[in-house]
C-alpha cells in the first residue's frame, strides 16, 4: 500500500513541478530560476512531511499551489528590497496589497499552460546550446531528476549538473525575459525551438 502512494506521489510532484516552476519563474523572473526551483523543493517537501501526518488532501494540486504560493509571498516580504524579480511585476510585487493578489492572478489555472509555454521558450533561447535547451526543459518543466536527464543523454550527472548551471546563468547575465521571442528574431525562434526533441 505505502508503495502504490509513493508512486502516486511521485506521479504527481512530477506532474505538478513544471506548472510551480513556470509559475514561480514568472513572478520572480528568469534570472531567479534557481530561487524557484528552490520554493519548489521546499513546497514539495512540506507536501510529504504534512501529508504522512494528515493524509493527502482532496486536492492535492490545489494545496501544492497554495503551499508554493504563501511560501513566495513570504519570500518577496522578506526580500523585496534586497532581491530583483520580474521587472514587469516589480512593482505590484514591493507592494503590500498588490502583492498577495498578484500571485493570485499568477497562479490562475488559466495561465498555467501560457506560463509552461513561455518557460519553454526561455529554456530555447539561442543563446543556449541545444544539449544546455533539453536538459533545461527536462529538469525545469518535466521535473526529471539530473540521475534521469544524464541518462537520457548518455553522460554522468555532473556533466548535467554542469550543464543546468551553466544554462541558469546564462539566463540570469543576459537577463532573457519571458517574452524575448516578441522580439525581432524573425525565424530565428522557431529554427531555436523546432528541432528539440520533445
Amino acid at each position: 500500500m505505502e508503495k502504490i502512494i509513493h508512486s502516486n506521489l511521485q506521479h504527481l510532484f512530477r506532474h505538478e513541478y513544471g506548472k510551480l516552476i513556470a509559475l514561480l519563474t514568472k513572478t520572480f523572473g528568469t534570472h531567479n530560476l534557481a530561487l524557484a526551483e528552490d520554493v519548489v523543493q521546499d513546497t514539495l517537501l512540506k507536501a510529504l512531511e504534512t501529508w504522512k501526518l494528515k493524509g493527502i488532501p482532496d486536492n492535492p494540486s490545489a494545496w501544492l499551489f497554495t503551499v508554493a504560493r504563501n511560501k513566495a509571498l513570504d519570500l518577496i516580504r522578506r526580500q523585496k528590497y534586497q532581491q530583483s524579480f520580474a521587472k514587469d511585476l516589480t512593482p505590484l510585487l514591493t507592494s503590500e496589497y498588490t502583492a498577495a493578489t498578484t500571485l493570485l492572478e499568477i497562479v490562475k489555472d488559466s495561465n498555467i499552460e501560457d506560463e509552461q509555454l513561455r518557460m519553454m521558450f526561455v529554456c530555447c533561447h539561442p543563446s543556449l546550446p541545444e544539449e544546455t535547451q533539453v536538459a533545461l526543459i527536462l529538469k525545469t518543466l518535466c521535473g526529471f531528476s539530473i540521475t534521469e536527464i544524464a541518462s537520457a543523454f548518455l553522460t554522468n550527472e555532473e556533466t548535467i549538473s554542469k550543464r543546468l548551471f551553466r544554462g541558469r546563468e546564462k539566463l540570469r547575465e543576459e537577463k532573457i525575459g519571458f517574452d524575448w521571442w516578441k522580439k525581432p528574431y524573425g525565424s530565428e525562434i522557431y529554427c531555436s525551438i523546432m528541432p528539440i526533441p520533445i
